[in-house]
């Protein structure tokens, strides 16, 4: 399997932009930012019940544009985004280069949509079919997860609670996927979230900084991230995702029609 299109919340970012091509130069930093280190170890329990309190339960809907950079072994380039998400619903993005669209997606909690505008493309997929090509343990749900930066936390996954490199650290495992999350003393932000597969050898990592509040909500969110993932097929990816103009809890529309002339792909 490809690891390397679609792994994330971006995860048609990530495909649009390598489709299409365009390279820069410019490679945005993450910044360095003070992190309180962990003190002492918490009990699991502990570490659980503070990620659910932190999750963004009160945020129904999410309006963003973002600034994106990606590189791997055939591609370097930036763009802009705009996402629009609704809970449990969709996830909307459109890709910008030069102000002009080159692709556009929707996920769904059925379906998989994304338009290729240079390439006159459309890629259609169930569920089933999204999660199995892209290796995904979920469709939209995890997909949530990565963009609001909070912990997957299946109920069948038994986990365990230490400190590593200074910060806590939850880890457990499905049988398939393993999950590592570090997380900040004291704010209890997870600063990172970690997905690997042992068997395929492949990794997908969400790296989150600049925490700061949204609006219409007391509620912290990070707006840069950096996402990083491998696989023995496509090597070494990285999208680094800067966000601006976030809304929260305003319905905004989107629309997602598939022109007849557009080839559609298996």
């Amino acid at each position: 399997m490809n690891f390397n299109p679609v792994l994330s919340w971006v995860v048609s970012v990530l495909m649009a932009l390598t489709l299409t091509g365009f390279t820069c130069r410019r490679k945005p930093a993450a910044g360095e930012e003070r992190i309180t280190p962990a003190a002492a170890p918490l009990a699991m329990e502990v570490l659980k019940k503070r990620l659910q309190d932190r999750q963004l339960t009160q945020v129904r809907t999410l309006t963003a544009h973002a600034r994106l950079y990606v590189e791997g072994e055939d591609v370097a380039a930036d763009a802009s985004a705009n996402f629009i998400w609704v809970r449990d619903s969709a996830l909307w993005v459109n890709v910008k280069k030069f102000g002009m669209e080159v692709s556009r997606a929707l996920i769904t909690p059925d379906s998989f949509f994304l338009l290729n505008r240079i390439d006159k493309t459309v890629l259609m997929a169930s569920r089933q079919d999204f999660q199995q090509r892209y290796q995904l343990p979920e469709g939209l749900p995890i997909l949530q997860h990565l963009l609001l930066a909070e912990a997957w936390l299946p109920e069948n996954v038994a986990f365990q609670a230490d400190i590593k490199d200074s910060l806590h650290r939850l880890s457990g495992t499905d049988g398939r996927f393993l999950m590592d999350y570090r997380i900040e003393e004291g704010t209890f932000w997870l600063r990172q979230g970690t997905f690997l597969q042992p068997a395929e050898g492949q990794w997908l990592s969400q790296t989150c900084a600049r925490f700061q509040k949204l609006p219409r909500s007391g509620a912290h969110f990070p707006y840069f991230r950096r996402i990083e993932l491998y696989s023995p097929e496509s090597g070494y990816f990285r999208a680094d995702i800067d966000f601006t103009q976030i809304e929260v809890n305003i319905d905004k529309p989107f629309r997602f029609d598939i022109p007849d002339h557009y080839q559609r792909l298996p």
